[in-house]
């Protein structure tokens, strides 16, 4: 096994050498560059003056871009912002972030179903007016997206391209094993003492969301609809084969900056991810791995699956330490006869 790790390493380490850690974006990533015009800031959510751009029935020749992102998100958040600064000077786009808008909402906790109804319903609405829709989704968003187009979203929705960024298209691993986690809680008597020692990660298991993201399961890819899979190799939150759906063009990066290194959030902030979903948006078309793009490919691929192995293990012994700590505070509790101690 040792041997085994020491080959993917020298593998990575070679690909990096021998090609150059710029060398993915000249795979035919780098598409076109856009940069931010002091008139027009990073945001999610369009000023009036550009809504009064359309005209007086309504209409625009704008493409939408609408994104949506994962569990616990909220729209106001900046997840998208490099992508939309790097989207922003393109008078062509229109962005919209999936949840901003109050009548169509999106609860990041519940129902990957009723969410789902919820993006179809937006999307039709903004295709009344608008000639091409484009989406872009992160983690949990993906499942999201995957569920409308099973509930009936398609290319006769004026859909025509989807990028899925570490996306659980084949249900979360680690959902999966939240379920466990929350019943270990219940042999204690309450789950506040596990609630106290994980804090925020515990608000989220046990939601519908948490739920929802164990059972989905990849459907066939949309018709007439380009798609594309990208995850950073670094990614231990959604593995490879949580991120699986055959039959559609996945691309997996080696993090290309520090903040890259975080391979589930950073993918939404590495220059070469966001220069391959840009040029994806505005060609229509996932551009071709040349041999040095090929080389990272292989490398990115052997990292990934490295991390993939081993995924399961961590979150196991997260699980039983968890529980190990939380029976440890109950008994502390009440050996003590003292009221439950809140942790901030």
């Amino acid at each position: 096994m040792r041997r085994v790790l020491h080959i993917v390493c020298l593998v990575a380490a070679s690909a990096f050498l021998a090609v150059g850690p710029g060398a993915q974006v000249a795979a035919g990533d780098d598409g076109p560059t856009h940069s931010t015009r002091p008139d027009r800031p990073a945001r999610s959510v369009l000023r009036p003056a550009e809504l009064a751009e359309t005209a007086a029935d309504g209409s625009s020749g704008k493409t939408v871009i609408i994104v949506l992102s994962g569990i616990g998100s909220d729209a106001a958040d900046g997840t998208f912002g490099p992508l939309i600064a790097a989207l922003g000077a393109d008078p062509g786009y229109e962005v919209h972030r999936f949840g901003a808008d109050p009548t169509y909402p999106y609860d990041t906790h519940g129902s990957i179903h009723d969410n789902a109804d919820q993006l179809i319903a937006q999307i039709r609405a903004l295709a009344k007016t608008h000639p091409k829709i484009e989406i872009v989704s992160h983690s949990m968003g993906g499942a999201v997206v995957d569920d409308a187009f099973r509930r009936g979203l398609s290319a006769d929705d004026k859909v025509t391209t989807y990028i899925a960024l570490a996306a659980p298209h084949n249900g979360s691993t680690e959902a999966q094993m939240a379920g466990p986690l929350l019943r270990l809680s219940g042999l204690i008597g309450t789950s506040s003492e596990l609630r106290a020692i994980t804090g925020a990660v515990a608000q989220d298991v046990g939601t519908a969301a948490v739920r929802d993201l164990a059972e989905v399961r990849h459907g066939p890819p949309p018709e007439r609809v380009t798609r594309l899979d990208l995850r950073m190799a670094t990614d231990a939150i959604v593995t490879g084969p949580d991120a699986w759906t055959p039959g559609v063009t996945s691309r997996i990066l080696l993090p290309g900056t520090i903040g890259a290194i975080d391979g589930h959030g950073g993918v939404t902030t590495d220059p070469r991810a966001i220069a391959l979903v840009t040029s994806t948006l505005a060609t229509g078309q996932v551009p071709p791995l040349d041999w040095r793009g090929a080389i990272l490919d292989f490398a990115a691929r052997a990292v990934s699956a490295m991390i993939d192995q081993h995924a399961p293990v961590l979150y196991g012994a997260l699980g039983v330490g968890l529980f190990c700590g939380a029976a440890a505070l109950a008994m502390y509790r009440r050996r003590r006869r003292l009221p439950f101690l809140l942790i901030a």
